[in-house]
């Protein structure tokens, strides 16, 4: 083995690249100082400093995960409920190896919630059906409508205005008449 494979070699796990490695090496001085300072026999500070890794992402690679895994087992063995110890997270995924796996894509499939989607599309034209005719409702109540609105309120303004100059053409015509038969 030369020097460069052995460079990607940490904790029993062999990296891809010379920076994972690295920050393999720092995550294994971080859980070497944590083992000398940590009191495994209180689950408080366990749970604690636990909860802290975990929001902080302190732990990225395989090492500092089995490491968050080894602070579960204390705690459980510690007396903590398993419901308040959070999980492991992982932030890497898998995914791309298992899409070409046969057995795993079978399983996933099989899994998988088969939607119905022709319940949800006669619903979904009955409902756009019923928005039509309350659009073409409202039109039609606006049109037959006394009250004007802003489709029709220049005909009605119009309307209302040759109105009262009719009635006040007639007020004119009855005065002139009434004058006409005093005079006389």
């Amino acid at each position: 083995m030369d020097k460069n494979e052995e460079d990607l070699i940490v904790g029993g796990y062999r990296f891809a690249t010379l920076a994972d490695a690295e920050t393999a090496r720092l995550e294994k001085k971080k859980i070497d100082n944590l083992e000398q300072h940590l009191d495994y026999r209180n689950p408080q500070n366990l749970m604690l400093v636990y909860n802290k890794a975990i929001d902080n992402r302190v732990f990225l690679t395989p090492i500092g995960m089995s490491y968050l895994q080894k602070m579960q087992n204390q705690m459980i063995n510690c007396g903590v409920p398993q419901e308040k110890i959070r999980p492991v997270p992982l932030h890497g995924t898998f995914s791309n190896k298992t899409e070409n796996n046969s057995s795993i894509r079978r399983s996933m499939e099989a899994r998988m919630v088969k939607v119905e989607y022709r319940g949800q599309f006669i619903t979904s034209v009955c409902i756009n059906v019923l928005l039509v005719l309350a659009i073409a409702g409202l039109i039609l109540v606006s049109l037959r409508s006394d009250i004007p609105t802003i489709v029709n309120y220049r005909t009605a303004i119009v309307n209302e205005y040759s109105e009262w100059e009719q009635e006040l053409s007639e007020r004119e015509r009855a005065v002139r008449e009434a004058e006409r038969a005093l005079d006389k």
